[in-house]
């Protein structure tokens, strides 16, 4: 059966059919060269390869990248991709472009089974786990439609990284190969509801890949309603998991707080933080709630937030304030849902 497109088929599949149209292997390292290194997307342009392999080249795979579903452009620069997958199901990526940085925000399965109350990606359920390659393909295709290679990833689009830990894990090699992107591992970061298996085995791999965890808040009753995850993996489970990542490591955990309206920006809930933090190596991202159609929830009031923000400093707690980057396009933080529908704006 014919991928329709190379990604599609995967790259072990892609040197089987390499062999079985009678190329020497090393024509793989040739495409991927083109692809992974010079940002070639088309076998007529990979002028290193003869005229008569590149024909069958074609002939088996008629596309290196699946078509783009949709392609959305915010005011601010941001950009979102929805990419359907050769089973019909879609998925979402977004370019962050800064002055001296661009950043990829990638998926890692198709829909998300831990269903925080708060995001959008969890309403459709789970569907399925990504594979390796239709993670990297989110790159490409941002590559291609945007021109610039990312100088960071975030493994924060749709779905939880650790429970596709194979297919997380394959990317990120892929994605570091000095052979591919060559990104250095310190420039990814792994955004995880609090999969303590995921936490555990992250600190023991090679690499300086950082660590988010979505903490929300640190009230076990709270976080059961925000986080239901949490009544598998409790906070007391989730510190412990995340103290010995740091005493493994020696690297700081980043612990994200959606900001909530009277859910979880009180005083109290600082002090619970607070405490939560206390021995971690650690520092606490506050994102502001990214409204999406059907939801009951609401931004915290700027006044709890600068509140809440002096709580933890005087506490010794470095914080940082996430800014929100691609609303109007359904393509902030908690927004993404693999929906083909969404309004376009150029």
């Amino acid at each position: 059966m014919t991928a329709t497109s190379l990604f599609s088929c995967g790259f072990a599949e892609f040197q089987k059919t390499l062999a079985e149209l009678g190329m020497p292997a090393f024509r793989g390292n040739q495409v991927r060269e083109w692809i992974f290194r010079k940002f070639v997307f088309s076998f007529d342009e990979m002028t290193n390869i003869s005229l008569a392999d590149r024909e069958k080249l074609k002939a088996a795979f008629p596309k290196i990248l699946p078509p783009v579903e949709k392609f959305l452009t915010a005011s601010d620069g941001t950009c979102k991709v929805v990419l359907k997958l050769a089973d019909e199901e879609c998925i979402e990526a977004v370019a962050i472009p800064d002055e001296d940085s661009m950043t990829f925000c990638l998926s890692t399965q198709v829909g998300c089974a831990v269903g925080c109350v708060f995001c959008r990606t969890g309403e459709g359920g789970f569907k399925r786990n990504l594979s390796a390659e239709e993670i990297i393909l989110q790159v490409m295709v941002l590559v291609k439609r945007t021109g610039m290679k990312p100088t960071n990833i975030v493994f924060m689009g749709m779905g939880e990284p650790f429970f596709n830990r194979k297919a997380l894990y394959e990317a990120i090699d892929m994605l570091t190969d000095p052979q591919g992107l060559a990104l250095a591992t310190r420039r990814i970061t792994i955004s995880t509801s609090g999969v303590i298996e995921g936490i555990a085995e992250l600190a023991g791999r090679p690499g300086e890949v950082n660590l988010a965890v979505s903490l929300h808040v640190a009230d076990d009753a709270c976080r059961n309603n925000l986080v239901p995850i949490n009544k598998k993996y409790p906070l007391a489970r989730l510190k412990e998991a995340i103290a010995d990542y740091c005493t493994h490591t020696g690297r700081r955990v980043t612990l994200e707080v959606v900001m909530l309206k009277n859910i979880n920006d009180q005083f109290n809930d600082a002090m619970n933080l607070i405490n939560f933090c206390e021995g971690l190596i650690a520092h606490v991202n506050i994102v502001r709630f990214n409204h999406f159609p059907g939801s009951d929830y609401e931004p915290s009031p700027a006044n709890n937030e600068k509140e809440f923000r002096k709580t933890l400093k005087k506490a010794g707690i470095t914080v940082t304030v996430r800014r929100s980057r691609g609303q109007e396009i359904l393509a902030a933080c908690g927004q993404l849902a693999g929906k083909s529908d969404d309004k376009e704006k150029k």
